[in-house]
């Protein structure tokens, strides 16, 4: 824990649910919770970033990436959530699926062209 008591996960959260954060730094965010954590919390916050269809395409994809490396950890592709993702969110976890679960792509009909 830094000074403050939030680990960094919570810090990650905030940093990623900031709009006044640059760019920049909200998508590092996104990648880390996906790359260090696999939890529902950090789930719940990269999927409700994923479906704001008014947010930039580089978080989006980011978002969408890090959801996919976490169903990739956890076994589980949840494919309600995945279809109410924006189509550039869907996209990264794709490219995740395609090069981690690839028998996810034809069990749940995934085609790069839906996006």
């Amino acid at each position: 824990m830094n000074k403050s008591g939030k680990n960094r996960k919570e810090i990650l959260i905030q940093l990623l649910l900031d709009q006044n954060v640059l760019d920049a730094d909200r998508d590092d965010a996104a990648m880390d919770l996906g790359e260090e954590f696999d939890d529902k919390s950090v789930l719940d916050t990269l999927v409700q970033i994923a479906q704001n269809p008014k947010e930039i395409e580089m978080i989006l994809n980011s978002c969408g990436e890090s959801i996919g490396m976490i169903w990739a950890k956890q076994n589980v592709f949840d494919e309600k959530t995945y279809r109410s993702l924006s189509g550039t969110a869907r996209f990264g976890v794709y490219v995740v699926v395609k090069s981690r679960k690839p028998e996810w792509i034809e069990q749940y009909q995934l085609e790069k062209d839906n996006f």
